[in-house]
C-alpha cells in the first residue's frame, strides 16, 4: 500500500465542452485533480464515487439548473464542507444573491479571468483545510468529553465499591479483608491515574510545537526498544532492523512514536513463543517511509477505517490492556511533523504500521 499525498481535485460540472476544456486547463497548471460532470445526473454520479474538495459550478444547464443543483448537493451533509464556486454569465445582483442562498460560498464571471479562478480556488481550499482542522479539533474534544463521562464512570465506581467494602472490613476489624482490599484500591487507583495522566498527555500533544533537531532513527529504535523490554519482563522480543536514516524533527515526539508502536507490536504479538518487531525505512521522492511489522494476531480490515481516533479499540480489554490512544498519539505527531501514517493486517498474521517523514520538514503547530 503506498501513501501518497494527493492534490486537491476539482470537480466541473458544465455542459459547455469549450467551457470545461478551458476551465480544467486553467486548473491543471496548478497540478490539481480534475473531474467532470456535464449533468445533474452526472454530478450525482460523480459524488458518489468520491467526495471533491471544490466544485465549479455552472449556473445555466439543461434539465435542471445550478441554483437547484447546488440546493440540492447541500442538502446531503455529506457534501456541507465542499466549497462551492458558480461560473456564470449572469452579473445582476439578483441571481448573484440566489446563488449565495442556495449555498455556493462565491461566484466567478464569464468569461473567466484565469488568475482571478486560480486565487479564488486557493482561497477557498486554505478555508477548507482550516475548517476541517477545527471540526477534527472538535471531535477530539467531544472524545475527551466522551471518555470522562463513560470510560473513567468504570474504574471510579469500582473504587467507590471498594471503599466501602473496606469500611465494612475495619468495622469487622478483618484484618486480612482489609489488606487485600487496600491491595485492590492501590492497583486500581494507580490505573486510573495512569489513564487520566495518558489523556492529559494527549491533549497536551495537541497544543506542542515541534523542536526541529537531526534524529538518528537508528539510535532512536535502539533506545525504545529497551524502554520496551523493560517494561514487558519475561516476554521473549526480537527487534530486527534495517539501516535507518537520520531525519529532521522533534526526537522527543518521534521517540514516543516508536515507543507507542513497538508496544503494540508486543502487545499484540505476547501469545506467540517470540515476538518479532521489525523496522526498516526507504526513501521515495522527498520522503522516508518508514515500516514496523509484527507477528502479532492482526486484525480485520474491515473494521480499520477509523483506527487512528482516539478511544478505538478491535480488541476487547480483556484480550489486550489499552485505552485506545496510542495510534491516535502517532497520528498526532506523525501529521504535526508533515507525514501520513496507516496500518495493514491480517486477521493472526500479524500488523504492519507505515508512516512517512519528509527529507525537509516544515515546522508547524498541529491545528495551525
Amino acid at each position: 500500500m503506498n501513501y501518497i499525498n494527493k492534490n486537491p481535485e476539482i470537480l466541473i460540472i458544465d455542459d459547455t465542452p469549450e467551457h470545461v476544456h478551458f476551465v480544467a486547463s486553467i486548473i491543471r497548471t496548478k497540478n490539481y485533480r480534475v473531474r467532470v460532470a456535464t449533468s445533474a445526473l452526472q454530478a450525482f454520479d460523480a459524488l458518489k464515487k468520491g467526495i471533491p474538495d471544490l466544485i465549479l459550478l455552472d449556473v445555466i444547464m439543461p434539465e435542471m439548473d445550478g441554483f437547484e443543483l447546488c440546493s440540492l448537493i447541500r442538502k446531503d451533509p455529506r457534501y456541507h464542507s465542499v466549497p462551492i464556486i458558480f461560473l456564470t454569465a449572469v452579473k445582476d445582483s439578483e441571481n448573484i444573491v440566489r446563488g449565495f442562498e442556495a449555498g455556493a460560498q462565491d461566484y466567478v464571471s464569464k468569461p473567466v479571468n484565469a488568475n482571478e479562478l486560480l486565487v479564488r480556488i486557493q482561497t477557498h481550499l486554505n478555508l477548507k483545510k482550516r475548517t476541517d482542522k477545527l471540526v477534527e479539533a472538535y471531535n477530539d474534544i467531544d472524545s475527551f468529553n466522551h471518555m470522562i463521562s463513560h470510560d473513567l464512570k468504570t474504574p471510579v465506581w469500582s473504587i467507590k465499591k471498594l471503599a466501602g467494602f473496606l469500611k465494612e472490613a475495619v468495622e469487622n476489624r478483618n484484618d486480612e479483608d482489609i489488606n487485600e482490599l487496600l491491595d485492590m484500591l492501590t492497583e486500581k487507583t494507580s490505573k486510573t491515574v495512569d489513564l487520566i495522566e495518558k489523556y492529559a498527555q494527549l491533549a497536551k500533544l495537541s497544543r506542542t510545537a515541534l523542536k526541529i533537531e537531526a534524529v538518528n532513527m537508528g539510535s532512536l529504535s535502539e533506545k525504545a526498544f529497551e524502554e520496551i523490554k523493560k517494561i514487558c519482563p519475561g516476554q521473549k522480543i526480537v527487534f530486527e532492523r534495517g539501516e535507518l536514516p537520520v531525519v529532521h524533527g522533534d526526537s522527543l515526539l518521534l521517540g514516543q512514536v516508536l515507543v507507542n508502536l513497538f508496544s503494540n507490536a508486543a502487545k499484540y504479538s505476547r501469545g506467540r513463543d517470540k515476538s518479532i518487531i521489525q523496522m526498516s525505512c526507504k526513501k521515495i521522492d522527498y520522503e522516508y517511509l518508514f515500516s514496523i511489522k509484527d507477528n502479532g494476531v492482526g486484525f480485520d480490515m474491515n473494521y480499520a477505517t477509523n483506527i487512528f481516533k482516539m478511544f478505538v479499540r478491535l480488541h476487547a480489554q480483556s484480550e489486550f490492556e489499552g485505552t485506545g490512544i496510542g495510534l491516535a498519539s502517532v497520528k498526532k505527531i506523525i501529521n504535526l511533523h508533515g507525514g501520513g501514517v496507516w496500518i495493514t493486517a491480517v486477521v493472526d498474521r500479524g500488523a504492519e504500521v507505515c508512516f512517512t517523514l519528509p527529507v525537509e520538514v516544515e515546522v508547524g503547530n498541529l491545528f495551525g
